[in-house]
């Protein structure tokens, strides 16, 4: 069945703009479940105006396309040698010849299914080198198994066998990962295990080259007879060899230096220089008039047996030779090599599509973001489908960027290098007795230096560290340098495992050095976003140091949690922190060792009169919490709302549990009860840092502001207010006039202008005052942000990965602040309506009647019109007192949490 990939877009929001903004088609790449269906355009280049043929860019194309199949072809040979070649088993060199041919087929066959399927119209797949030692590895492994039990004329079969199952459970894995939207992860595995894995393949090359080149086996990194070694027919051959490689590598920028400006030799030194010692080889052996069987019986090269061509790639041997219960007891030595070959599979496709982030003419989508998961899936299915055609795996190769460099851009050119490579598989031409051992053994040589100076190098991209003032190595490097080590005295598949735990061990060790906490701010810096008068305000500057307001990030463990337990013990050390509130916004986990360790820095705060409040969790945060008792008793608000989630939760007082019942989910969304009110004697946990400080500053408030010596000072608008808030009555229009410092009798002579709104329930969206003054004499109101990808833009949900880490009790809205009675909202938009200057209404914050003075609000609107007719006496005292207001509501805003 197939269907139609849209274009993909990283950001939801520019994937909704484009959706609603433009109406010009967007072209798409028809699909199958596993993979992409060519389009005439990306098969062929077109002249973009006449839309025909363009037959130059096809010459260009084409002939990319073979230079690069001559260089796969040589590729499949190298790949062969390092499975066949690279031990001192006479029964795997046997089937060297008949490898080249299997390597040639895979090739062949997965670059024509990518040059089909894939979504790169200039990519492919080849049988590369990385996993062609991990298989020579588990072959070698196989040769010394069936040795032992007297079966060695099963080893070629078996061995066989083992590099298809590989290549199925490959794809298998493959495919599974891919469907299951599991390819992204591929890409966040350690680039220094990465590294010294690739620097520990590159170790073994480099041992199994010398080996291949002298005759004679090497242990670890000597070899086992050096009188053997040192012998001069072998030192000629490991010289030859060492030649080859240097020539290989200095050999193409000396060409460019003579030819600075010549496109040919730009695109063809690196294949001349690979051919030209194996011309210059048969040139001199037949000029001395040495012939390949003399050579053959020298051992320097292989004897003259074909690779099995088109039609023996099948029937050369036969399933009833392998050792099954040998060949299943391989399975286990597969992990590390699916592992990487994901991994590379992955890392590839990211490397080529980053280096032509916009695909060429002819991609009906240029600047679609690759779909990882979806080349996953159609590399697995060619891996799967070449296994059980008698191949190997197959995945993408940085030989595409140079393809593309070379010309070519179009699917042609792939198809040329399938081509090419298929004519040398099909020809059955015995390529193994026409090349010497010591030019293999150069080659994947020169292959074995490329992945150790790249892993040697790595420390170049890691990031500066610095010791006493001298700058030293990242410990990540150290990651690198033992993979290669360890490859040295065990099979480089234990570099994988030994580098993941020295990685884990480095990031917990890291980790643990870093602070959790990001910053600390005392409650005399920082309110709620409730306003409160001024006299309040006093009260919370000068005592407000009793409340503490730590920032934490990152993921809380055994190590990490002793950092916070640090800082947690030296702000008691004071003894006069009361509240310590802990904002979890940026925390993602928290594991049960550190829960353990916030359960004993709060109880050890409970017997110095401190308690600690936790905001902002998320999920799971919220659970380790709960489940190690370090939230024991959540604000009733902060519950009703998660079980309506039903997150777990934990209710300390039947009559707590009741209200939540009783009460209405919707109903919740913002409110905040003041503590004498409804809130228990001892909350612990809140939805946000806001509603943490205002129970916390509401405590101070009352101790310090309306108890002992300082209460005798208030006065009795001051009483008046502080009965508005929490016995919800109603602020007497004298205390208004009072608390706002106008004139008596002015609000009397204000409310034939105005509209009494005196029933207005809890969480009614005051839609009508927009534009309009509204006085506050009974109640609360909020100043509420709706945030536009939450309100307006619903077609485009933010993806998982976009989503904020900590809880957010109110969803899709933001609190600006909420007023108490005694305040007049609705200033900004009132006075910027007046002079026609509000940027957009639908950013303006909507007022909300909040629940947290009442059920009820009154509320007294002033429109514009209204406004016009009073009297200029009236209106200049007003202006006086607006203006007051918006000056306080500035320098609250200065110290509100944000």
């Amino acid at each position: 069945m197939l269907t139609a990939s849209p274009t993909r877009i990283r950001s939801p929001n520019l994937q909704y703009f484009l959706m609603e903004s433009t109406d010009k088609p967007t072209r798409v790449k028809p699909m199958t479940w596993f993979g992409y269906l060519p389009l005439k355009s990306e098969m062929l280049p077109h002249d973009p105006e006449t839309e025909k043929v363009d037959w130059a860019a096809v010459a260009a194309n084409v002939g990319a396309g073979l230079v690069i199949g001559m260089r796969e072809a040589l590729g499949g040979i190298v790949s062969a040698s390092l499975i066949f070649s690279t031990s001192d088993v006479p029964e795997l060199a046997e089937v060297f010849p008949f490898g080249i041919s299997m390597m040639w087929f895979s090739t062949s066959m997965g670059a024509l299914w990518y040059a089909i399927f894939g979504r790169m119209q200039y990519a492919y797949g080849t049988a590369q080198d990385v996993i062609g030692i991990l298989q020579a590895v588990i072959a070698v492994r196989i040769a010394e198994e069936l040795a032992e039990a007297g079966h060695r004329e099963r080893i070629a079969t078996t061995t066989l066998a083992m590099i298809c199952l590989s290549s199925i459970l490959t794809g298998l894995a493959s495919v599974a990962i891919g469907k299951l939207g599991l390819g992204k992860f591929a890409l966040l595995f350690p680039a220094p295990v990465t590294s010294g894995f690739l620097g520990a393949i590159g170790f073994v090359i480099l041992r199994s080259s010398l080996s291949t080149a002298s005759g004679v086996p090497f242990e670890k990194f000597y070899p086992v007879d050096v009188d053997m070694f040192l012998e001069t027919s072998r030192l000629i051959e490991v010289g030859l060899q060492i030649g080859t490689v240097i020539f290989i590598r200095i050999g193409p920028p000396i060409m460019q230096a003579i030819w600075p400006k010549s496109a040919t030799v730009e695109k063809l030194a690196g294949v001349i220089c690979q051919l030209l010692p194996l011309l210059v080889f048969h040139i001199a052996m037949f000029s001395a008039g040495i012939s390949l069987e003399e050579l053959t019986e020298k051992g320097w090269v292989y004897r003259k047996e074909s690779g099995g061509g088109l039609t023996g790639h099948w029937t050369t041997y036969s399933m009833k030779d392998v050792d099954w219960p040998i060949l299943w007891n391989t399975i286990p030595d597969m992990p590390p090599l699916i592992l990487m070959a994901i991994l590379c599979t992955a890392t590839g496709a990211l490397t080529v599509s980053d280096r032509f982030p916009k695909g060429p003419e002819g991609d009906p989508a240029p600047v679609e973001a690759l779909n990882f998961d979806q080349e996953l899936v159609t590399v697995g299915v060619s891996s799967t489908l070449l296994g059980l055609l008698g191949g190997t795996l197959t995945f993408h190769t940085f030989t595409s960027i140079q393809l593309r460099l070379d010309g070519g851009t179009h699917r042609i050119s792939v198809i040329c290098v399938a081509l090419f490579v298929f004519v040398a598989f099909a020809s059955n031409i015995p390529f193994g007795h026409y090349i010497p051992k010591w030019y293999l053994s150069g080659l994947f040589m020169n292959t074995a230096f490329h992945f150790l100076k790249g892993a040697l190098l790595s420390y170049r991209s890691l990031p500066q560290t610095y010791w006493r003032g001298y700058r030293v190595v990242s410990l990540q490097y150290l990651v690198t340098l033992s993979a290669i080590g360890i490859s040295i005295f065990t099979a480089p598949a234990n570099a994988i495992f030994i580098g993941m735990l020295m990685s884990v061990a480095i990031f917990l060790m890291q980790s643990s050095q870093l602070s959790p906490v990001t910053n600390v701010v005392m409650g005399s810096r920082v309110v709620s976003r409730t306003k409160r008068p001024i006299w309040e305000m006093h009260a919370l500057r000068k005592e407000g140091h009793r409340i503490l307001l730590l920032y934490l990030q990152g993921q809380l463990f055994f190590g990490s949690a002793r950092k916070l337990v640090g800082v947690l013990n030296a702000a008691l050390a004071g003894e006069q922190v009361r509240y310590c509130i802990l904002s979890f916004a940026r925390v993602p986990s928290v594991d049960p060792s550190a829960a353990r360790h916030l359960k004993t820095i709060k109880e050890k705060a409970i017997l110095q009169g401190c308690r600690i409040i936790c905001c902002r969790t998320n999920h799971e945060v919220y659970s380790a919490l709960v489940a190690a008792e370090v939230i024991m008793n959540a604000d009733p608000d902060l519950v009703q709302y998660l079980r309506g989630l039903r997150w777990r939760t934990k209710c300390e007082s039947s009559k707590d549990a009741q209200m939540v019942k009783d009460n209405s989910i919707t109903q919740q969304q913002d409110h905040v009860p003041a503590p004498e009110a409804i809130v228990p004697d001892d909350p612990d946990a809140f939805a946000h840092e806001t509603d943490a400080l205002d129970w916390c500053d509401e405590a101070i408030v009352m101790e310090f502001c309306y108890q002992g010596e300082a209460s005798y000072q208030l006065k009795p608008y001051q009483w008046a207010y502080r009965e508005s808030c929490t016995l919800f009555k109603r602020l007497d229009e004298q205390y208004f006039e009072e608390m706002n410092g106008l004139r008596p009798g002015l609000l009397a002579e204000l409310r034939p202008y105005c509209s009494v709104m005196s029933e207005l329930p809890k969480w009614d969206k005051v839609e009508f005052a927009y534009g309009s003054l509204c006085f506050i004499l009974r109640g609360s109101v909020s100043l509420v942000q709706m945030l536009p990808q939450a309100y307006e833009n619903k077609r485009a949900k933010p993806s998982a990965s976009l989503a904020p880490g900590g809880f957010s009790f109110r969803q899709g809205k933001r609190l600006r602040r909420r007023y108490p009675p005694g305040h007049v909202v609705g200033k900004v938009t009132f006075f910027l309506s007046m002079s026609d200057r509000v940027v957009d209404k639908s950013v303006v914050p909507q007022i909300v009647v909040s629940s947290k003075f009442g059920d009820s609000t009154e509320l007294w609107l002033l429109r514009r019109p209204a406004w016009d007719t009073l009297p200029p006496g009236l209106r200049a005292e007003l202006t006086t007192m607006l203006c007051l207001q918006m000056a306080d509501d500035a320098q609250h805003a200065g110290l509100q949490e944000h």
